[in-house]
């Protein structure tokens, strides 16, 4: 009656279950989050996301010249001088309401080019580090962790480096395991609980946090929802997700998302094209997000990725990898406006002749929304011996 591997992979126990889910700590009893606690979400671009795109200079000469087929010639505007890209729309009552930031040439200081290396510079939160045990978001929300275990969340297949040396809960696939039998899970069961130490301890909590949500998802539907689990790495549906959990009564506090297919280097496109489709999907996040709250909490959400695109096209319709690029930040208590500082696009004021440069650490961005999040200075340790520069983006 031993579970083989086969099974175990079969039921989606490996993926689910993995060393980078663990530990999963949970308790008999919850209660949901209070009103009067606010909801802070995070939210990656990975593959390194075109601010030109995103937040094209309007009226500018030089950014015609040096963008050429990518100039985008119908953004919103967004402030005296920038625009927001079309398929943002879905974030316009934001824009309305003044609660939508954009923090110009943001990003990590030191130059590379390498998303992979890049991204765990930015999810560890010391870049040049080579300490990649936990991220800058598991540090800062220890506290919140250890007044409930699913205080924080990961709505991806994987616990983000960001989260990881916390006890954070990463979600994924159909919230549960995929093509198990009864038995398959019976026996699984048993194999965790017949495991010594915390192996086994993590495993059989893990267990019984995939039964409550799908006690969760049934009743969910009962009501004429469903939490939908393939969520193919789209921000709008990881809010979804989100709003369902905290509705169905998770004490849900913090929650990272993730959306992948930003590395354009081909064929990328305008106002159509492969990257206007990542664009609208992160506005129709973002304006979900606010209509799905309403009144009924207070949140903030910050949008980053690891680095910008260069300014000039390459041969085959797209752009490639640069340095800066631009940062949102979201909710109910933001200055909303264009934040940083922006250069111009002369050779003179371009990194490396090609890139946009880093004018504004991300670091500073973060600590500014972790302050909003805590209500007071996240725990020293969140980004080691770094001074962050006040921007004043949250009221």
């Amino acid at each position: 009656m031993d579970l083989t591997r086969r099974e175990l992979v079969a039921a989606g126990g490996l993926s689910l279950l993995g060393s980078s889910l663990l530990p999963v700590w949970l308790r008999p009893a919850r209660a949901a989050a209070r009103a009067d606690e606010p909801l802070l979400v995070v939210a990656f671009l990975r593959g390194a996301a075109d601010s030109l795109h995103l937040v094209p200079p309007r009226g500018d000469k030089q950014y015609e010249r040096a963008r050429g087929a990518l100039t985008i010639r119908e953004s919103s505007a967004f402030g005296p001088d920038f625009g927001l890209h079309p398929a943002l729309a879905g974030a316009a009552p934001l824009v309305e309401r003044a609660q939508l930031a954009v923090v110009l040439n943001a990003g990590t200081p030191g130059a590379t080019r390498s998303h992979f290396e890049a991204q765990d510079m930015m999810e560890a939160g010391e870049p040049g580090s080579m300490r990649l045990s936990d991220g800058w978001l598991a540090r800062a929300l220890g506290a919140e962790d250890d007044r409930d275990d699913l205080a924080t969340l990961a709505i991806t297949n994987q616990l983000p480096l960001s989260l990881r040396g916390s006890g954070a809960f990463a979600i994924g696939g159909d919230f549960g395991l995929q093509g198990a039998t009864p038995g398959a899970r019976a026996r699984l069961a048993a194999l965790y609980s017949a495991e010594p130490g915390p192996l086994g301890a993590a495993g059989t909590r893990a267990l019984e946090a995939l039964d409550r949500f799908r006690r969760l998802g049934r009743r969910a539907r009962g009501e004429g929802r469903r939490l939908r689990g393939r969520r193919k790495d789209r921000l709008h549906q990881g809010v979804k997700q989100l709003l369902e959990l905290e509705r169905l009564g998770l004490p849900v506090r913090a929650v990272f998302l993730e959306s992948t297919g930003w590395d354009t280097h081909q064929n990328q496109g305008t106002v159509r094209g492969q990257m206007a489709g990542w664009i609208q999907d992160l506005g129709d996040a973002m304006g979900e997000l606010a209509s799905g709250l309403g009144e009924r909490r207070d949140w903030l959400l910050v949008v980053m990725t690891e680095f910008g695109r260069t300014v000039r096209p390459n041969g085959s319709g797209g752009t490639d990898h640069g340095s800066g690029s631009a940062m949102f930040v979201a909710g109910p208590r933001v200055r909303g406006g264009v934040y940083g500082e922006w250069r111009g696009l002369g050779e003179e004021a371009l990194f490396d002749g090609r890139d946009l440069p880093v004018t504004t650490d991300y670091r500073s961005v973060v600590s500014e929304v972790l302050r909003a999040h805590l209500d007071g200075p996240p725990p020293a340790d969140t980004f080691p011996g770094f001074a962050p520069t006040p921007l004043g983006l949250i009221a």
